[in-house]
């Protein structure tokens, strides 16, 4: 299991920076570029890689807690850990299977509404609950993470569900719909190497409301970005929002 577990952690190490690298030639090059495509889905490869790799991770390291007889009430914050961990991958994969999916559906967002999807997006909605009883239940060290980030599922879910409904009428809804997916993939990656990165590369964990800085300050910057893009890109295409209820 351990030499699973090793190969498993530097394939997410190595994919990890790769997408991290990748995520920003996008951002920075005309969009639907031939070298913006081309890097979204070197960037979508290495999101499904790390991802993957995560999952097989932490399911060996829940099954080794389990099998040595230390459940949730015995190590709270070990457990806790894992399972934002298992919460933040989930998600992620969601933003980047929705961001490629809106590309593919461009005139007719009601087509991607399948029941496969909304069920996806309505799974997201559910974990976020899951993870607010779980830190209200347990009480665990890393519960201000927990209750702070737990919002992300309820609301990527919500939002997902709005666009299957197609109730924003701009021809341009896809566009808006794959920025604001794509950066949500984006702020996962950077907020992974902020927390992990700093502690396996430069040795430094904070401790008390410092500590719970790494873990938020992506969202806390990558959201307004991505509202501020957005309402650029709303104002350059003359574009205002428009929805059913208007």
């Amino acid at each position: 299991m351990d030499g699973v577990q090793g190969i498993s952690r530097w394939i997410h190490i190595v994919f990890g920076f790769a997408g991290l690298a990748a995520f920003w030639i996008p951002i920075l090059t005309r969009k639907g570029s031939p070298l913006h495509r081309g890097a979204g889905r070197v960037f979508s490869f290495c999101a499904a890689v790390v991802l993957l790799s995560a999952g097989l991770s932490i399911g060996l390291l829940m099954t080794r807690l389990a099998a040595a007889g230390k459940g949730p009430a015995d190590s709270p914050g070990t457990w806790s850990g894992l399972v934002f961990l298992a919460y933040l991958a989930w998600v992620t994969w969601l933003f980047v299977h929705h961001g490629r999916l809106v590309l593919r559906s461009k005139q007719s967002p009601p087509a991607a509404g399948t029941v496969i999807n909304r069920g996806l997006a309505l799974s997201a909605m559910v974990a976020s609950g899951l993870i607010v009883a779980w830190a209200l239940v347990l009480r665990p060290p890393n519960m201000i993470v927990l209750l702070a980030l737990s919002p992300i599922g309820f609301l990527s879910g919500r939002g997902m569900l709005a666009y299957y409904r197609g109730n924003d009428l701009s021809p341009r809804a896809w566009l808006y719909e794959h920025l604001g997916a794509m950066i949500g993939a984006g702020i996962a990656f950077h907020t992974a190497f902020a927390v992990f990165g700093s502690r396996q590369l430069l040795g430094w964990e904070p401790e008390g409301l410092i500590g719970v800085l790494p873990w938020i300050l992506p969202a806390l910057v990558g959201l307004p970005a991505s509202a501020i893009w957005t309402r650029h890109y709303r104002k350059q295409f003359d574009d205002p929002p428009r929805s059913l209820a208007g």
